[in-house]
């Protein structure tokens, strides 16, 4: 498997319909039935501006591993607000129809994996691809190159 580094972009994506906080709760539930996943972790919206999907690691007893898919909601304009994100308000996004994104939105991901977290894989985004798709989000352009240690 062709690993990539922990903080890099990621695909390129676009909106074919309008995306709800309802659909992110999709997504994450599409992505937590994956098999790849079942015994490493789950999936939510994460807490942050520029919205997020966090991996929960479940052998993750100190908490250290840190593994996110950045929206980079903040960088767009015409398109719908991620708001604050804690657990106890995650109940709040399921049948919500409140606008992430508008239709027609392009924007690019961005990677993060810290202190141990399984690094992302070309394979794993494909994965995401699949999940993405299932809510009118498409890959534009190609999956990011594996980096080349400096000398």
């Amino acid at each position: 498997m062709s690993e990539l580094g922990t903080y890099t972009k990621g695909f390129a994506i676009k909106t074919n319909k309008i995306v709800t906080k309802n659909n992110i709760i999709t997504l994450c539930k599409v992505l937590n039935c994956r098999p790849e996943y079942a015994n490493l972790c789950e999936f939510q919206p994460e807490a942050i501006s520029e919205g997020g999907i966090l991996f929960k690691f479940k052998q993750n007893l100190d908490n250290k591993w840190y593994k996110s898919v950045r929206l980079c909601v903040h960088n767009l304009t015409n398109t719908g607000n991620w708001g604050y994100v804690n657990e106890n308000s995650l109940y709040e996004w399921v049948g919500n129809f409140d606008v992430i994104f508008d239709k027609n939105i392009k924007t690019t991901l961005f990677l993060k994996s810290f202190n141990g977290a399984p690094l992302f894989t070309i394979e794993e985004l494909k994965i995401w691809e699949e999940c993405f798709n299932q809510i009118g989000i498409v890959k534009i352009g190609k999956y990011p190159n594996k980096k080349k240690p400096n000398a």
